[in-house]
């Protein structure tokens, strides 16, 4: 696994084109590497800093949120990422850490369309943009973290 740290918005995003990653605070990581891996919130034990996940979709389905910057720039991801992106947190921590998924899992996600599929309308997703892994998602399975954390001034 590759260990990369940026210290601009800008230098992350160039990193985040064309990937499939997951974002949580860096203070998780001592948990995650603890597990060896990500575990789904099924039970909401770790409060998301990206806001109520309490009717999530990919949650509510034991399964692990990833943010798909694989159509990055297209029209309908242009419409959608704003309204969840993977700095948003930084409000609520002093860093974050991007763990890339490795393309040997992609055949094995979730698209957002279940969410259509199943007409789970109450329940929130971020079209075009999140992805779901169901269960366990192993640090083998990670290829690379970025850790951000910006210099203030």
């Amino acid at each position: 696994m590759e260990f990369i740290k940026v210290s601009s918005e800008k230098e992350l995003e160039e990193k985040l084109i064309g990937s499939v990653f997951h974002v949580t605070p860096i203070v998780n990581m001592d948990s995650i590497n603890e597990s060896d891996g990500l575990k789904p919130n099924s039970d909401l034990s770790v409060k998301s800093k990206f806001g109520n996940t309490e009717t999530g979709f990919f949650r509510l389905r034991d399964c692990v949120s990833f943010f798909d910057y694989r159509e990055h720039g297209s029209r309908r991801w242009n419409k959608f990422a704003p309204k969840c992106r993977p700095t948003q947190i930084m409000n609520h921590t002093n860093g974050i850490a991007v763990l890339f998924l490795s393309q040997n899992l992609f055949s094995k996600l979730i698209p957002w369309t279940r969410w259509e599929d199943e007409e789970a309308y109450s329940q929130q997703i971020v079209p075009y943009i999140e992805i779901g892994y169901k269960g366990f998602v192993s640090l083998d399975f990670i290829t690379k973290v970025v850790f951000f954390e910006p210099t203030h001034c």
